[in-house]
């Protein structure tokens, strides 16, 4: 019996993560749609920097919650639920995904 490999979830995640954007890019590239920036690196932005930049009243308007909600997300007091994280992405167009939310995957599921 071999050995089981501890990264071995993290290469199933990030190879199921790219089927699925291959298949998301499979149409738009068809209608000759490409990326605006494919030399520039894409620095992931947090929950908390994100709700820092646009204010908290800014950030409860865009997602819909209340400011008290907001805050106890940028202090780590609380965390979206899935719902509202969906809600977070979708207002956000992108800037923000479940990493950005929920923490990185090298920092959420340390050995």
């Amino acid at each position: 019996m071999s050995e089981v490999n501890k990264n071995q979830w993290k290469v199933n995640y990030l190879y199921r993560l790219r089927q699925i954007a291959d298949k998301g890019l499979e149409p738009l590239y068809a209608n000759r749609l490409e990326p605006e920036y494919k030399e520039r690196e894409v620095e992931r932005i947090s929950l908390k920097r994100y709700i820092e930049f646009i204010g908290n009243s800014g950030a409860a308007k865009l997602f819909e919650c209340s400011e008290a909600t907001v805050k106890s997300w940028r202090y780590d007091r609380r965390q979206p639920s899935i719902k509202q994280a969906k809600k977070i992405i979708k207002a956000a167009n992108g800037k923000l995904d479940f990493e950005s939310i929920y923490g990185s995957l090298e920092t959420t599921f340390e050995e």
